[in-house]
């Protein structure tokens, strides 16, 4: 599974703020598009102190959905940061999936990916990591997924 992310959101700037979601499973077609619809749909409506945020949302994959803003134009408040995380713990309570569980990370092994619990890394060496902490586009269009020991989790695998 070959997946290229060099052209998302081709009108923002490689510069430009992202916050990753990762569901606790993989998701089915249905649940993905009705995520992206109404994460698209929340963020058409996005503002920051009353300025409409220049942003985008997509489902990635069966295990993670991405906001996007280019925050050179108008950079997010914290209280619109905590807006799209209520909407996505919102979301996740109405769809039974967990967007907040931090110990496992997507992997892919052999074009396939799965997730793992984060202390099973060391076991995965040469998989590529779908490392959720990176926070830019440009980051997410180069390198993503990325080998272990270019993420955020090298440490682990030391």
């Amino acid at each position: 599974m070959e997946t290229s992310y060099k052209d998302l959101f081709a009108a923002f700037p490689d510069q430009s703020k992202i916050w990753l979601y990762q569901s606790d499973r993989a998701l089915n077609s249905v649940e993905m598009n009705e995520i992206e619809q109404s994460i698209v749909s929340f963020v058409e409506g996005w503002a920051a102190h009353g300025n409409k945020l220049w942003a985008s949302a997509k489902v990635l994959n069966p295990y993670f959905t991405v906001i996007a803003v280019n925050d050179a134009l108008v950079p997010p408040s914290g209280c619109s940061v905590d807006a799209s995380v209520h909407r996505m713990k919102d979301l996740g309570e109405e769809m039974g999936i967990n967007f907040f569980d931090r110990m496992k990370i997507t992997i892919q092994k052999d074009g396939e990916l799965k997730q793992i619990h984060f202390s099973e890394l060391e076991n995965h060496c040469e998989a590529l990591i779908f490392d959720p902490l990176i926070s830019t586009l440009g980051d997410l269009r180069s390198a993503w997924p990325r080998p272990i020991e270019q993420s955020s989790f090298a440490h682990m695998v030391g």
